[in-house]
């Protein structure tokens, strides 16, 4: 048993500096970078290629294959469901709202996780991004230009009001959310209906989903400022579950 996992350790370090690297990589420039014998490492590189885990180029040289980032995917996945459940039952508890958890399909807003105080379920149904609650929170690192390529082809159907009315007006909201830390979305998709919301963040860095509360506006807009960093406090826990390490504002 030892000796399997000691095996088992060396076959993932030897992936993790495969995966890490910028360039395909020889048995020789993996050795030198773990410290290791060369021989046993050409040995773990060539069991990782027969399992479909890394592919070898002309020159010997490997680089991950797309089952590794299959892997990767579904292991992010099933940790998502597990810790998400967790963050909307905290996420409750703090705020007294129902919680949601979003992610983007196409150009629409889903959510996939949800944990009610009142009303009726809403997984599984679609907003359009640039009104929905999460769209914000969930297109958080986008710049101008990213905005404007995905609202190209959108016609901004206004449901209310408060409905963003362009992805300039749309651009604009974010800007001023990402300085605040959090978006407050009042509705703009459902007149009377307020959100709060927070991007989340995988171990590579990237927004995953996002967590946001909703509630009538006239009760939840006067506690919005309370609650904000409250639900940002929260998405960042959630995000540190899903291996993002940065200790740094987003």
């Amino acid at each position: 048993m030892v000796v399997e996992v000691k095996s088992l350790a060396r076959a993932l370090d030897v992936l993790r500096a495969v995966a890490d690297s910028d360039i395909s990589l020889s048995a020789t420039m993996v050795a030198d970078q773990l410290g290791r014998d060369r021989v046993q490492i050409a040995r773990t590189l060539h069991s990782l290629e027969s399992a479909g885990f890394l592919e070898r180029d002309g020159d010997r040289r490997y680089t991950p294959s797309p089952r590794v980032f299959g892997v990767s995917a579904q292991i992010a996945a099933a940790r998502l469901r597990i810790f998400g459940a967790e963050a909307l039952r905290q996420t409750v508890e703090a705020t007294g709202e129902s919680a949601f958890i979003a992610e983007v399909r196409g150009d629409s807003s889903v959510a996939v996780l949800e944990r009610l105080v009142s009303g009726v379920s809403w997984v599984g149904r679609s907003f359009p991004l640039y009104c929905d609650d999460a769209g914000q929170a969930l297109l958080w690192d986008c710049g101008r230009d990213e905005v404007e390529l995905i609202f190209r082809d959108t016609d901004f159907v206004r449901y209310s009001p408060t409905t963003p009315t362009s992805a300039e007006d749309f651009y604009r909201r974010l800007a001023h959310s990402r300085e605040a830390g959090y978006s407050l979305v009042d509705g703009e998709s459902q007149p009377g209906v307020y959100a709060i919301a927070a991007p989340v963040r995988d171990f590579t860095g990237t927004v995953r989903c996002a967590l946001h509360i909703e509630g009538p506006t006239d009760t939840l807009a006067t506690r919005a400022q309370a609650l904000g960093p409250t639900i940002r406090e929260l998405a960042d826990r959630l995000s540190e579950r899903l291996g993002w390490r940065s200790t740094t504002a987003t």
